[in-house]
């Protein structure tokens, strides 16, 4: 299948050079998208050098911050456009190893949506501070109960078999920012999509700091509400 790896980014000068690297030095035949929110630590700069060398690169810089969410769907879309039957998603902050992508790849074959899941494992998060750990937890539990998701429905390291997914499935959404994961998880959902995960293993952040915001935090809330509203409705009738 021809593959593409995305990768959302803004500011992440001291990752993104060892994830893209490390990602082409195991998976030679892999493309891999890079799209920016205006970075301004010299993300883009890092990334124009690495595709000077020579790395299989396509960086596209939006000029502003319009959330990650809408990276995930103009990638989706860039996928389709350029015939790609396959696309995996991951973090630039190098939480998502890269040893994965086996893993995502072989999954994919049988699945429309692959989601890499911290919660299959017991070990899965034990090197995370306990206040993020609860944290985590509590927004897995709460896709659960209101959404009636099974699956690790904030994870960004996902892995999309690209014809099954309707340019049209993810035009509709309210989201743009983290809170797209659990929307167009829903939206997956409901429409059938075959969703299988697998186990992953996330590392304490060793560089940066969340980008998740009060204000992001209050747009998901928003969304969560909303989306559980459309899903009682939907059960209703």
């Amino acid at each position: 299948m021809k593959s593409i790896v995305f990768i959302p980014t803004l500011n992440e000068f001291g990752t993104i050079s060892n994830l893209v690297t490390s990602i082409y030095q195991e998976h030679k035949n892999l493309d891999i998208l890079v799209i920016d929110d205006n970075s301004t630590d010299g993300t883009l700069d890092a990334l124009e050098r690495l595709k000077s060398d020579g790395l299989p690169l396509t960086i596209i810089n939006r000029g502003s911050k319009l959330g990650i969410g809408s990276a995930h769907i103009e990638a989706l879309n860039f996928a389709r456009d350029n015939s790609y039957e396959v696309l995996l998603s991951m973090d630039a902050d190098g939480a998502h190893d890269p040893r994965f992508i086996v893993d995502f790849f072989r999954e994919i074959q049988s699945s429309d949506v692959v989601v890499g899941s911290r919660y299959l494992s017991a070990d899965s998060l034990s090197e995370w501070r306990s206040f993020r750990k609860g944290l985590t937890h509590t927004v897995h539990l709460v896709t659960r109960v209101l959404l009636g998701l099974k699956y690790d429905s904030s994870s960004g390291f996902r892995c999309y078999k690209v014809s099954t997914i309707p340019r049209t499935l993810f035009s509709d959404l309210r989201s743009t920012g983290y809170d797209f994961f659990f929307e167009s998880m829903y939206e997956l959902n409901s429409h059938n999509a075959k969703i299988s995960e697998i186990s992953i293993f996330l590392p304490a952040r060793t560089y940066g700091h969340s980008k998740m915001t009060p204000k992001l935090a209050l747009s998901a809330l928003k969304t969560l509400v909303y989306v559980s509203l459309c899903r009682i409705k939907r059960l209703g009738g």
